[in-house]
């Protein structure tokens, strides 16, 4: 995708289920903000574990924006880092008089 390219669905039924539900409440609701919240929430959930962190390297390494790791890994960006953290100090921990004959 280009950097202009627009993401576009053919959603038509679920286009006329956010109108009904549109209609039902006073003062309607932000459909464009649904569906953006609705692409994050699927973008998350289609990540696994390992892609999360490829991306946070990707990150770090100022290849991707906040703005886009945040939609991508949200709240997983500190966790990762705990983690990564936490790993980093286990490794610097002298095992030498931990071995059991």
């Amino acid at each position: 995708m280009a950097g202009n390219d627009k993401v576009e669905f053919r959603a038509e039924t679920e286009e006329k289920a956010a109108q009904v539900v549109d209609q039902l409440r006073l003062g309607g609701i932000n459909i464009s903000e649904l569906a953006r919240k609705g692409l994050r929430d699927t973008l998350r959930e289609t990540l696994s574990d390992e892609e999360k962190i490829a991306l946070h390297q990707r990150y770090k390494n100022g290849d991707i924006s906040d703005a886009v790791a945040d939609v991508l890994i949200g709240d997983g960006i500190e966790e990762i880092e705990r983690e990564r953290e936490a790993f980093e100090a286990a490794k610097k921990i002298d095992t030498d008089g931990l071995l059991q004959e």
